[in-house]
């Protein structure tokens, strides 16, 4: 169905994600941190990213903005879509304020969501982007 990059520094929750989603129907890549999720778009062009905060390395907003720097030099990486995928507090309004800025941000979900709703959010983001 769709490529799916899940960002997550929590490896049980990037391995839950993963398997749930490859039983959807998806090819998924995962990565720890935004540096590594860079270097998987060298091969790995998603559809749809999950994406955490707080991660080591290189955060969720960072990669994003390394992601925007891509995107001048290359339309592969323009409009890629995602999901705010954490376990910051979901309700925080200065959070929240800094990925509406960006189009792509499509919601902001707690990891404590069910993955039947995070796959059917997706769903519905890859049919209006005409990715299913």
């Amino acid at each position: 169905m769709a490529n799916v990059l899940v960002v997550d520094d929590d490896y049980a929750i990037r391995e839950m994600c993963k398997y749930f989603l490859i039983d959807s129907g998806h090819s998924v890549e995962t990565a720890a941190n935004g540096n590594l999720a860079l270097e998987k778009l060298n091969d790995f062009i998603p559809d749809i990213m999950l994406l955490d905060i707080s991660m080591p390395l290189m955060n969720g907003i960072e990669f994003l903005k390394n992601l925007e720097r891509l995107a001048l030099k290359d339309v592969r990486y323009v409009g890629i879509p995602f999901l705010v995928f954490t376990g910051e507090k979901a309700s925080d309004s200065n959070l929240q304020y800094s990925f509406q800025k960006n189009p792509n941000c499509k919601t902001f979900l707690a990891k404590t969501t069910p993955l039947e709703t995070v796959a059917a959010i997706m769903k519905n983001i890859l049919k209006q982007n005409n990715k299913v």
